[in-house]
């Protein structure tokens, strides 16, 4: 800006007094047709620029720009065709010839503020602030193709509102209305690109990527955007130009291998260094390129075109030119003989050489003919020119087409329906750079017809190709456009070839700009799976994400999940829940109904309680089967007949019990399964306390002086069993009218529901079991000092043995009935009333079954009164 400074506060001297301090531009760098109007455009035709030496003692001379490059010309000639188009059709500007002045400018910011003064001042010899050419009006300047070259042209053309439209500048600065008022261009700023490279990652699914990137202004937006869209960035590597800044590159680059893809937002010549500097083995990388990458295999050696392949490139699609080849094919040196730079073009189309012209690298050949410019043109000779890339060359013809149209509009203005005030048109009248407007007058748009006129008209210039493509200017003074994502290819001779193979498309509906045939790419030696590009794989189902650190959510370990919860897809960042009546399946991945669980007949454990409950019944039935048939014989009758029937029809009961806890509970069998076996139990048990107290009392009537005869005869017997019943009958009728136990469904997590009673009144179960032991202990207390009575058939013994059976069997119960859960509880409630109640049929019958049925000879009245019979 300093520079802009300086030139508009030069004194306006004379032109003899400011020639002699600027190098005048040599007619050999200049392409150039005659006209009434004129177009200037300053666009580069050679890669490198030779700075002369600066003695201060003399004037310094034009710099040397060498390495022509045919494909940069190419852009020059498709401003030319956009000429050449207009004047074919006779109702386009009718008798008006518009020329074309190009320079080149090297890729040089220098040499392109200096070709921009010579176009100001209508001469090769710039002269700040003077027009001293012939009187040709400058419809605009187009350039440069690069924002180190537009920068100080948008300056200086700024200064003098002079229309400047850019073919390839995307530095985000230009759109800064204010700095650069004059500045438009016919590709949309870089500032949009860190979204289109985060969609294109989002849609490959590439969430740990690297980030290169030249000092370009999109660098840290770049890095914001992937963050934003969901990515994280592996490491970040800014190339300023200093071989340090590409070491640190390189070597971010070859310690994180981890970061498949690698986003690379620079310039050709940064990633050639940085090629330079990678090792050898850094290859399969996927390489993603914005439109700041200007790929072409002339420009990189082999090893920087090894790291290519497979690689995707963001470059402005080309829209349709037709006429374009045929006008490249009729291009002849003779219609423009004081241009060096088509003789060049030539030189390289031809493989020929111009007398006189200085031989270059690219074009020289040893022994090559000389050039006569009647050399046949053929499609085959257009292969320099990479026609199938022509976004360049496309962009410079519609900023061509551009200033052509906003000038015909501008001319065939009707007075009263002009844009200015009052309705007023533009006065076509010659435009120098000394035609400024008053502030006032450059607001109200109402001066005679000076550049600030010309660039109102370019600004909202609207027109449609014959593609049928509409061109206009947005309000950011770019032009909306569609991005080609193409893939790179290296060949076996280390060429690469570009393929279209999607499209960004702005004018799109949301969500639909993206379009992308992963069938057509060819990933990193010669693949056709897309690359993977994680910190980590995805987590399986089943399992969810757990950050490792802070710093990057990309990176994390995955952690089953908790119980009664799934993960239905990969990469699950939570665990879902599953509903009440569900639980999940093999792997977590799904949820699946709960199976309703409970102690069935069907599986082996309830098949071997109800067969064990079957056959005691049937054993019990049998015993009394065996006392009814010799009811008779002494053994029974000492045992107290009536009370040996009770207490086995009340153990029978007691072994039917278990088969109200199996099967699917119901309301009646989960409120009578406890309350049966509780009052059959206490029958059971009861009665053998009434069987101990007759034992006791039938030996204490031998004794002198103890009358208790009478209260063991038929009463006692029979009052111990009813009053005990009666007490737990009662207790339990309590329990099942005011607390019934009734059937629910457990909550407790796992694949299946267990159906279970609850219990209802916990206090009355234990008050019940309680009761049994009470009469138990009662039991052995009474019995246990009559153990050792003098009488064979002493029951008190087997009595004290089957009341420690029961004990045993109730005291292990309650820890084991406590520690378990579902249906296993109902198995440990079975079994303790099978073996409490086959405790007391074993220690009570069995040894008197035994005498029955295997010593009968026993079975005397001599042996009940323990007296042996004579023999």
């Amino acid at each position: 800006m300093s520079l802009v400074v300086l030139l508009s506060t030069v004194p306006l001297v004379s032109a003899a007094q400011t020639a002699g301090s600027l190098p005048t531009i040599r007619p050999s760098d200049v392409f150039s047709t005659e006209g009434d109007v004129l177009i200037g455009a300053v666009t580069p035709m050679h890669a490198v620029m030779h700075q002369t030496h600066v003695s201060f003692q003399q004037p310094p001379e034009q710099p040397l720009c060498t390495q022509f490059k045919s494909h940069f010309f190419l852009n020059a000639l498709g401003l030319l065709f956009a000429v050449a188009e207009s004047r074919e059709d006779p109702s386009f500007l009718p008798n008006i010839t518009v020329g074309l002045q190009i320079h080149d400018s090297c890729i040089s910011g220098t040499q392109a503020l200096h070709s921009t003064l010579a176009l100001l001042s209508n001469q090769l010899r710039p002269t700040p602030n003077f027009s001293c050419g012939p009187q040709r009006l400058l419809l605009g300047v187009i350039g440069g193709m690069t924002s180190p070259e537009s920068q100080p042209m948008a300056e200086l053309l700024s200064v003098y509102r002079v229309p400047q439209i850019s073919h390839g500048s995307q530095h985000p600065q230009f759109s800064n209305h204010h700095r650069f008022p004059s500045f438009l261009r016919t590709v949309p700023s870089s500032a949009h690109q860190p979204w289109l490279l985060a969609r294109l990652l989002d849609h490959f699914k590439w969430t740990w990527v690297g980030l290169v990137g030249s000092d370009n202004g999109n660098f840290e937006q770049l890095d914001q955007q992937l963050r934003a869209q969901g990515g994280c960035v592996a490491f970040s590597s800014k190339i300023s130009g200093p071989n340090s800044s590409i070491q640190r590159a390189a070597t971010h680059i070859t310690s994180t291998p981890t970061a498949r893809v690698i986003i690379c937002d620079c310039y050709h010549f940064h990633f050639q260094l940085l090629a330079e500097a990678l090792e050898d083995w850094v290859v399969g990388r996927t390489w993603v390129f914005s439109t700041s990458f200007l790929y072409s295999p002339s420009v990189l050696d082999p090893r920087a075109q090894r790291l290519l392949d497979g690689s995707l490139n963001l470059a402005i699609s080309a829209g349709t030119m037709p006429g374009l080849q045929g006008f490249l094919l009729a291009l002849r040196p003779a219609a423009h003989p004081d241009s060096s730079l088509l003789r060049k073009l030539w030189e390289q189309l031809h493989q020929c050489k111009w007398p006189g012209l200085v031989a270059f690298p690219q074009s020289y050949r040893e022994g090559a003919p000389m050039c006569t410019g009647l050399e046949n043109m053929t499609v085959a000779h257009l292969a320099p020119f990479r026609l199938s890339d022509l976004s360049a060359t496309y962009q410079a013809y519609l900023a061509a087409r551009a200033l052509l149209v906003a000038y015909q509009t501008l001319t065939s203005c009707s007075a009263g329906e002009g844009p200015f005030v009052g309705g007023t048109c533009a006065q076509a009248q010659a435009a120098r750079p000394g035609c400024m407007p008053s502030q006032a007058q450059l607001l109200t748009w109402s001066s005679p017809f000076c550049p600030p006129q010309l660039l109102y008209y370019t600004q909202n210039v609207r027109f449609t190709t014959s593609a049928q493509e509409e061109i206009f200017f947005t309000r950011e003074r770019e032009m909306l456009t569609t991005f080609d994502i193409q893939n790179i290819k290296v060949l076996e001779a280390q060429r690469g070839q570009k393929g279209t193979v999607g499209h960004f498309n702005f004018r799109a509906p949301a969500g639909k700009e993206l379009e992308i045939q992963e069938a057509a790419v060819t990933w990193a030696g010669g693949g056709s799976q897309v690359p993977s590009s994680v910190c980590n794989e995805k987590c399986p189902v089943g399992t969810r994400k757990s950050a490792l650190h802070e710093k990057s959510k990309c990176c994390y370990e995955c952690l089953p999940c908790p119980r009664g919860e799934i993960a239905p897809a990969p990469d699950s960042a939570v665990c879902k829940k599953c509903p009440g009546d569900q639980w999940p399946g093999v792997g977590k991945s799904q949820c699946i109904p709960r199976t309703l669980d409970f102690l069935s007949y069907h599986e082996p454990l309830g098949m071997v309680l109800a067969t064990c409950a079957a056959l005691l019944f049937l054993l019990t039935l049998a015993v009394l089967g065996i006392f009814i048939r010799h009811h008779h014989s002494p053994i029974v009758r000492a045992n107290n007949r009536r009370l040996s029937y009770l207490l086995l029809a009340a153990l029978a009961l007691c072994f039917l019990c278990p088969f109200l806890f199996l099967g699917h509970p119901g309301i009646i069998t989960c409120a009578m399964r406890q309350a049966a076996f509780g009052v059959t139990f206490t029958v059971c048990v009861s009665t053998v306390l009434a069987k101990t107290v007759v034992v006791v009392a039938a030996f204490h009537t031998t004794q002198p002086g103890i009358h208790i005869s009478k209260w063991v005869g038929s009463r006692l017997p029979s009052t111990i069993p009813s009053v005990c019943s009666l007490i737990q009958a009662a207790l339990c009728t309590l329990w099942v009218a005011q607390w019934p136990p009734r059937p629910m469904n457990s909550t407790e997590p796992g694949a299946s529901i267990t159906v279970k009673c609850d219990g209802g009144s916990v206090a009355l179960f234990y008050t019940m079991l309680g009761y049994l032991a009470l009469l138990a202990l009662v039991s052995l207390l009474v019995a246990f000092p009559a153990r050792r009575l003098p009488d064979t058939f002493n029951e008190a013994k087997h009595i004290t043995i089957s009341m420690l059976v029961c004990s045993c069997v109730w005291v292990s119960f309650i820890p084991a009935h406590v520690s378990t859960q579902g249906k296993d509880t109902v198995a440990v409630e079975v079994f303790a009333i099978l073996a409490s109640a086959a405790g007391l049929m074993c220690c009570l019958f069995f040894p008197k079954c035994y005498i029955i049925l295997l010593h009968p000879e026993r079975n005397t009245r001599g042996q009940v009164l323990g007296r042996q019979d004579p023999k």
